[in-house]
Protein backbone atom coordinates (compact mmCIF):
# COMPACT_ATOMS: atom_id res chain seq x y z
CA UNK A 1 0.00 0.00 0.00
CA UNK A 2 1.53 3.34 -0.61
CA UNK A 3 2.12 5.65 2.14
CA UNK A 4 -0.39 8.46 0.78
CA UNK A 5 -3.15 5.18 0.93
CA UNK A 6 -2.08 4.33 4.11
CA UNK A 7 -1.72 8.09 5.38
CA UNK A 8 -5.64 8.18 4.05
CA UNK A 9 -7.06 5.56 6.11
CA UNK A 10 -5.34 6.21 9.35
CA UNK A 11 -7.07 9.66 9.07
CA UNK A 12 -10.63 8.00 8.40
CA UNK A 13 -9.80 5.18 11.26
CA UNK A 14 -9.23 8.99 12.90
CA UNK A 15 -12.06 10.46 12.17
CA UNK A 16 -14.47 7.43 12.69
CA UNK A 17 -12.98 7.51 16.38
CA UNK A 18 -13.95 11.28 16.66
CA UNK A 19 -17.13 9.63 16.26
CA UNK A 20 -17.24 7.74 19.18
CA UNK A 21 -19.96 8.11 22.34
CA UNK A 22 -16.61 7.45 24.52
CA UNK A 23 -15.06 11.03 25.03
CA UNK A 24 -11.50 9.25 25.68
CA UNK A 25 -11.82 7.83 22.29
CA UNK A 26 -12.19 11.33 20.90
CA UNK A 27 -9.66 13.63 22.70
CA UNK A 28 -7.33 10.66 21.55
CA UNK A 29 -8.38 10.98 18.00
CA UNK A 30 -7.90 15.08 18.02
CA UNK A 31 -4.54 13.92 19.75
CA UNK A 32 -3.42 11.61 16.85
CA UNK A 33 -5.13 13.85 14.32
CA UNK A 34 -2.47 16.85 15.17
CA UNK A 35 0.06 14.55 14.31
CA UNK A 36 -1.69 12.38 11.35
CA UNK A 37 -4.61 14.67 10.37
CA UNK A 38 -4.44 17.24 7.27
CA UNK A 39 -6.64 19.63 5.78
CA UNK A 40 -9.84 17.50 4.96
CA UNK A 41 -10.56 16.87 8.73
CA UNK A 42 -11.50 21.00 9.60
CA UNK A 43 -14.75 20.34 8.33
CA UNK A 44 -14.79 16.72 10.60
CA UNK A 45 -13.49 18.71 13.71
CA UNK A 46 -16.28 21.30 13.31
CA UNK A 47 -19.28 19.36 13.15
CA UNK A 48 -18.46 17.39 16.37
CA UNK A 49 -16.93 20.68 18.12
CA UNK A 50 -20.80 22.03 17.73
CA UNK A 51 -21.96 18.86 18.68
CA UNK A 52 -20.43 18.14 21.29
CA UNK A 53 -21.26 18.89 25.14
CA UNK A 54 -17.84 18.25 26.69
CA UNK A 55 -15.44 21.28 27.03
CA UNK A 56 -12.09 19.44 26.97
CA UNK A 57 -12.94 18.34 23.51
CA UNK A 58 -13.94 21.54 22.28
CA UNK A 59 -10.77 22.76 23.81
CA UNK A 60 -8.65 20.59 21.99
CA UNK A 61 -10.40 20.76 18.47
CA UNK A 62 -9.77 24.66 19.00
CA UNK A 63 -5.97 24.12 19.92
CA UNK A 64 -5.84 21.95 17.43
CA UNK A 65 -7.36 24.76 14.72
CA UNK A 66 -5.16 27.07 16.41
CA UNK A 67 -1.53 25.42 15.58
CA UNK A 68 -2.63 23.36 12.38
CA UNK A 69 0.35 24.40 9.75
CA UNK A 70 -0.23 23.12 6.40
CA UNK A 71 -0.34 25.46 3.37
CA UNK A 72 -3.78 24.05 1.94
CA UNK A 73 -5.61 25.33 5.29
CA UNK A 74 -6.24 28.70 4.78
CA UNK A 75 -8.93 27.94 1.52
CA UNK A 76 -10.43 25.47 3.86
CA UNK A 77 -10.84 27.54 6.25
CA UNK A 78 -12.07 30.51 4.10
CA UNK A 79 -14.51 28.28 2.51
CA UNK A 80 -16.00 27.13 6.04
CA UNK A 81 -16.27 31.18 6.71
CA UNK A 82 -18.65 31.31 4.17
CA UNK A 83 -20.82 28.26 5.01
CA UNK A 84 -23.86 29.17 7.10
CA UNK A 85 -23.17 25.59 8.60
CA UNK A 86 -20.22 26.49 10.49
CA UNK A 87 -21.66 30.11 11.98
CA UNK A 88 -21.51 29.45 15.29
CA UNK A 89 -17.59 28.54 14.76
CA UNK A 90 -17.02 31.89 13.08
CA UNK A 91 -14.84 32.98 15.81
CA UNK A 92 -12.95 30.51 16.73
CA UNK A 93 -11.84 30.00 12.69
CA UNK A 94 -11.27 33.86 12.60
CA UNK A 95 -9.38 33.04 15.66
CA UNK A 96 -7.39 30.01 14.32
CA UNK A 97 -6.12 32.49 11.34
CA UNK A 98 -4.54 34.48 13.63
CA UNK A 99 -3.32 31.83 16.00
CA UNK A 100 -2.03 29.77 12.87
CA UNK A 101 0.61 32.29 11.52
CA UNK A 102 -0.82 30.97 8.07
CA UNK A 103 -0.55 33.45 5.42
CA UNK A 104 -4.01 34.56 5.00
CA UNK A 105 -3.03 37.80 2.51
CA UNK A 106 -5.00 36.99 -0.82
CA UNK A 107 -8.70 36.16 1.99
CA UNK A 108 -8.68 39.80 3.16
CA UNK A 109 -11.75 41.64 0.78
CA UNK A 110 -13.34 38.37 1.75
CA UNK A 111 -12.83 38.48 5.99
CA UNK A 112 -13.84 41.80 5.25
CA UNK A 113 -16.77 40.91 3.76
CA UNK A 114 -17.50 38.30 6.82
CA UNK A 115 -16.81 40.97 9.11
CA UNK A 116 -19.48 43.41 7.83
CA UNK A 117 -22.09 40.20 8.56
CA UNK A 118 -20.44 39.74 11.70
CA UNK A 119 -20.84 40.62 15.64
CA UNK A 120 -18.43 42.74 17.38
CA UNK A 121 -15.94 39.68 19.10
CA UNK A 122 -15.68 38.89 15.02
CA UNK A 123 -14.74 41.74 13.61
CA UNK A 124 -12.18 42.43 16.47
CA UNK A 125 -10.87 39.04 15.26
CA UNK A 126 -10.24 40.33 11.61
CA UNK A 127 -9.20 43.42 12.67
CA UNK A 128 -6.38 41.53 14.52
CA UNK A 129 -5.84 39.31 11.48
CA UNK A 130 -4.98 42.45 9.87
CA UNK A 131 -2.58 44.18 12.09
CA UNK A 132 -0.93 40.61 12.47
CA UNK A 133 0.02 40.19 8.74
CA UNK A 134 2.88 38.91 7.57
CA UNK A 135 2.62 40.10 4.38
CA UNK A 136 1.43 42.55 2.39
CA UNK A 137 -1.87 42.09 0.63
CA UNK A 138 -1.22 42.96 -3.40
CA UNK A 139 -3.30 46.08 -4.66
CA UNK A 140 -5.70 44.26 -5.93
CA UNK A 141 -6.70 42.73 -2.70
CA UNK A 142 -6.32 45.92 -0.93
CA UNK A 143 -8.22 47.81 -2.97
CA UNK A 144 -11.11 45.53 -3.27
CA UNK A 145 -10.82 45.12 0.30
CA UNK A 146 -11.05 49.21 0.66
CA UNK A 147 -14.22 49.60 -1.67
CA UNK A 148 -15.80 46.92 -0.13
CA UNK A 149 -15.58 48.32 3.61
CA UNK A 150 -15.73 52.14 2.26
CA UNK A 151 -19.42 51.51 0.39
CA UNK A 152 -20.70 49.65 4.00
CA UNK A 153 -19.37 52.56 5.63
CA UNK A 154 -20.81 54.82 3.19
CA UNK A 155 -24.15 52.69 3.68
CA UNK A 156 -23.82 53.17 7.43
CA UNK A 157 -22.23 56.77 8.16
CA UNK A 158 -25.35 57.68 10.29
CA UNK A 159 -24.83 55.22 12.43
CA UNK A 160 -22.73 54.86 15.64
CA UNK A 161 -21.39 51.64 17.15
CA UNK A 162 -18.13 49.89 18.53
CA UNK A 163 -18.11 47.61 15.64
CA UNK A 164 -18.61 51.05 12.68
CA UNK A 165 -15.50 52.46 14.93
CA UNK A 166 -13.60 49.12 14.63
CA UNK A 167 -14.34 49.08 11.05
CA UNK A 168 -13.27 52.42 10.52
CA UNK A 169 -9.76 51.14 12.26
CA UNK A 170 -9.55 48.72 9.91
CA UNK A 171 -9.95 50.81 7.07
CA UNK A 172 -7.03 52.98 8.25
CA UNK A 173 -5.05 49.86 8.92
CA UNK A 174 -5.64 48.62 5.37
CA UNK A 175 -4.96 52.19 4.13
CA UNK A 176 -1.18 52.80 5.41
CA UNK A 177 -0.96 49.07 4.00
CA UNK A 178 -2.04 50.55 0.34
CA UNK A 179 0.23 53.79 1.58
CA UNK A 180 3.33 51.17 1.87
Amino acid sequence: MSDEKSKNKKIQLLLKDLQSKESSKQLEAVSSLRTHGNETCIEPLLEIWNTTKSDDLRFEIEDLLNNIKSSKVPAVIMSCLSENKYQNQKQILLSSIWNSGLDYHDYIAQLISIALESELIEVLEVETIIENLEYVPSDEVLNESLLILGNYLNEHKSESSPKIDLLIQIGVILKKLNED
